[in-house]
């Protein structure tokens, strides 16, 4: 008969304790792995002027006629926060003083020549005798009066202010691997300095259905869920400005004894983050054909940059003292960068992440090298603006793998047998349980533990 009631309270006590687990191990569960390793049934559809994908968990929209590399995504059964990306543009930027991208450096003629004046010129001129000096300063003059000459292009080159041509979603199964893929392909300029870059940048979409692991090679991989979506953005053939005034460069080395470090310069892709309501979705319409300049009110609080929270409700761009501030990753982002919508009081499951590294191809798609990505980011009021910032690739290609998606599934309803409540009440039967257990083994004496 003891050995009966022993092992009846062994039962009860493993189940009490297994009861608590198993319902957080599927919490964790839904947490980890909210995609269906299986795949979906997806199959993109028009709605109005959006492509529109639908999946048990994600819902994903996009310009149908590709008029701008937009995209705003929420979770199928809870659309009251929309996640909105904008591709807004690329510039280019000076990293004399620092690896990534602030706006005070662009790479336009005027700012080239005073951050050369600045860091370089200014410093060694000093030391010269007056005449050498009065020759050098007459060719910096010279310089920035004819600085047109040399064929610079503005710093940003605007997204919105081109025509984008859209290739629809197609199929594509490579071996237990789904996705639907799309491209997105600058087809205008806004601008005649631009015109090297019309059909050299393109955005190479992968909404993936099942889940996912590119491997690139032993060194450099990543793993995609299914409801994310990949981008590849890449740009061929970029005309760097620093590359234009090269001559001039050699002549202050070769006359004057100035050494410019070479390919001081990066591209950002700058893109903007922000969240707003379902109801706003006819605004951003309007806004996608330009029928308005107004943009849907942003809801966006913060993000999580990483683990550190930054508010963006304050228009920080607007302060001319304050300077984009870099992503700095720690030991635990090592292999991906990742930033998620957020407010104070609760996470929100969108995210925005990269790997932090580029491939450099050639003109045979062949990989070159890789190049290390930077990040920097600035609040733009309820809006997030982020910079991703590529070295000097030269007249290569560069390519790079931004991801979007939710960052888990909405908790799965807890059973009736298992509610919250009812939790903490096993986890303290539990406790209370063991207490007892242990003091009838100090104490070697009967205690009733049901009471």
């Amino acid at each position: 008969m003891k050995i009966r009631k022993k092992q009846i309270l062994a039962l009860n006590l493993a189940l009490l304790l297994s009861l608590p687990i198993t319902a957080l191990t599927n919490i964790a569960s839904a947490e980890e792995n909210p995609a269906n390793s299986q795949g979906w049934p997806v199959q993109p559809k028009i709605e109005r002027v959006w492509y529109k994908f639908e999946t048990p968990l994600i819902t994903l929209l996009f310009p149908a006629k590709g008029e701008k590399p937009i995209f705003l995504w929420w979770y199928t059964k809870d659309s009251s926060r929309v996640y909105v990306l904008k591709f807004k543009g690329v510039i280019e930027y000076l990293t004399f003083d620092v690896p990534h991208y602030i706006r005070r450096h662009h790479a336009d003629g005027p700012r080239i020549m005073e951050r050369l004046e600045e860091r370089y010129i200014g410093p060694k001129i000093g030391q010269m005798q007056s005449r050498l000096r009065d020759k050098i300063m007459k060719r910096m003059q010279d310089m920035k009066q004819n600085i047109i000459g040399f064929g610079l292009h503005p710093a940003f080159l605007p997204f919105s202010g081109g025509s984008w041509e859209l290739e629809p979603p197609k199929p594509v199964t490579k071996g237990n691997v789904s996705y639907w893929a799309f491209n997105f392909t600058l087809k205008s300029v806004p601008t005649q300095f631009f015109d090297f870059a019309e059909g050299n940048i393109q955005i190479r979409c992968r909404f993936y259905t099942t889940n996912a692991t590119e491997v690139i090679d032993k060194n450099h991989n990543y793993t995609v869920a299914a409801g994310q979506l990949k981008f590849d953005f890449i740009v061929k053939n970029w005309e760097w400005n620093i590359d234009k005034i090269k001559p001039f460069l050699e002549e202050l080395k070769e006359e004057y004894g100035i050494n410019v470090p070479p390919h001081k310069t990066g591209l950002a892709l700058w893109i903007n983050m922000a969240s707003i309501k379902i109801e706003d979705l006819t605004q951003a319409e309007g806004e996608l054909q330009n029928k308005t300049k107004v943009e849907p009110a942003s809801q966006m609080q913060g993000a999580m940059v990483g683990d550190e929270y930054y508010p963006v409700n304050e228009n920080k761009t607007a302060n001319k003292g304050e300077d984009e501030r870099p992503f700095q990753p720690t030991t635990r982002l090592r292999k991906r960068f990742r930033i998620r919508f957020a407010r104070r009081e609760k996470t929100l499951a969108g995210f925005l992440e990269f790997v932090p590294w580029a491939r450099v191809l050639d003109e045979n798609g062949s990989l070159v090298r890789y190049e290390n990505v930077t990040a920097s980011y600035i609040a733009a009021g309820r809006h997030l603006r982020l910079f991703l910032c590529y070295p000097y690739f030269g007249n290569y290609t560069l390519e790079h793998d931004p991801t979007i998606g939710l960052t888990s599934a909405p908790l799965l309803p807890v059973p009736k047998l298992i509610t919250t409540e009812l939790l903490i009440i096993l986890i303290g039967a539990t406790i209370a349980i063991v207490v007892t257990v242990a003091a009838i083994k100090f104490r070697k004496k009967i205690i009733n533990i049901v009471s």
